[in-house]
């Protein structure tokens, strides 16, 4: 019996070992590893999960063997157990948990809140904080707050789930409790302000007095995603890179597994591209609204990539919605999506910042405009603004919306 088993463990440890390289190979081309949300595991990163998780008991000796594969991102198996298979760890999650898109959506989207309402609670203390300072101010000062966070925080949650689990040299020390206790320990600083004083006269209409009134402006600035690496999991610059790595590779999980987006690697950038961004330049500091987005001199995301490729003739919607994630459903059931690597100005690029059970649950759209660069309808900024492409974590989907 203990040699059937020992052969039993090396079988599982060669052919775990196999799927490793295979999938390995795959993440350098740059091609879809992920194929176990449905039926059988299917290609590389399939097979590495369907062994791990069939043999999870032998788990120890798997990593041990993998040796310095481990920095390829196996995340899901043997990084996320709190996000993808429960809170209890491999031992107790349910065996079928790689085939059930619910529950790995649930699970991420219960992290998602965690993350958000641990952010929340350090930038309404701030807020406080500001407010107390403010409210000590003379009566010759008057203040006011800009604050671009009130109403959402925009974070990659993928990174900081990544970036914590990369910093902890124990797989099985890994959990939504433990991420949620770093970040209410490290983050005091993630949110800051700013002060600058102007002076003007006041007269009063009255008296006809004249004085000085001191108006403090305070200015919320976030930290950014780099605050976490630093100051939370104190990442050394390998496990920066392992983090990177698994951010990246749980994008090509969760959206090229459960969503299974293919690319048409046919599609030819044209002069159609150049002429949306030649349009969409022209709307430059156009107001952000959500509520007036269908008034004329406002712009939401979608209903300004919507203006700009219908000038074009073509018109970026599904079922009668033309929302971010719509045009999104139109890009994929069209068969327009690309790869990153191949945009070219016009394409656009869709972001996921949170779980909000849409069509890849998008929720930003921008169009690129070559170089680096986007144009967008920025909530954050208020208006249509010109600026270098960000936060690529939280990139699902890009695409061609015309052919040539």
């Amino acid at each position: 019996m203990p040699e059937q088993n020992k052969n039993k463990d090396q079988s599982v440890l060669s052919r775990t070992a196999s799927a490793a390289g295979a999938a390995k190979s795959a993440i350098k081309t740059g091609k879809a590893i992920a194929g176990a949300a449905k039926g059988a595991a299917a290609g590389p990163y399939g097979m590495l999960a369907a062994g791990l998780w069939e043999n999870r008991k032998v788990i120890g000796k798997v990593l041990a063997a993998l040796g310095a594969l481990l920095l390829i991102p196996v995340l899901f198996i043997l990084m996320l157990p709190s996000l993808i298979f429960g809170n209890l760890g491999l031992d107790t999650a349910a065996g079928d948990v790689l085939n059930d898109n619910t529950l790995i959506m649930a699970n991420i989207a219960e992290a998602e809140t965690s993350i958000e309402t641990i952010l929340r609670e350090k930038h309404d203390l701030l807020l406080e904080k500001i407010e107390r300072e403010a409210d000590s101010l003379g009566s010759d000062c008057e203040y006011s707050i800009t604050d671009d966070f009130s109403d959402r925080i925009i974070y990659e949650s993928a990174l900081v789930i990544s970036q914590f689990c990369a910093s902890q040299e124990d797989y099985r020390e890994i959990s939504l409790a433990k991420l949620e206790r770093m970040l209410r320990d490290n983050t005091d600083g993630i949110f800051t302000y700013t002060v600058q004083v102007t002076d003007y006269e006041k007269t009063d209409e009255e008296t006809g007095e004249t004085r000085t009134i001191h108006h403090y402006e305070y200015t919320v600035e976030y930290a950014g995603d780099s605050y976490y690496a630093e100051n939370v999991f104190h990442l050394t610059d390998e496990q920066m890179r392992t983090a990177e790595e698994y951010a990246a590779n749980l994008h090509l999980f969760l959206f090229d597994t459960v969503y299974l987006v293919e690319i048409n690697p046919d599609l030819i950038p044209g002069e159609t591209g150049n002429k949306a961004v030649d349009l969409a330049l022209t709307k430059l500091g156009t107001p952000y609204s959500q509520e007036k987005r269908d008034q004329e001199g406002y712009f939401d995301c979608s209903s300004f990539t919507y203006w700009v490729y219908s000038q074009l003739g073509i018109y970026l919607q599904h079922g009668g919605s033309n929302t971010a994630a719509a045009q999104a459903r139109y890009i994929t059931e069209n068969n327009l999506a690309i790869s990153y690597d191949s945009l070219a100005p016009g394409d656009l690029i869709f972001y996921s910042f949170e779980v909000n059970n849409r069509y890849l649950n998008v929720s930003h759209v921008a169009i690129y405009a070559g170089n680096g660069y986007v144009v967008d309808a920025s909530f954050s900024k208020k208006k249509v603004v010109y600026r270098p492409i960000y936060s690529t974590g939280s990139i699902v989907l890009c695409g061609r919306p015309y052919t040539e």
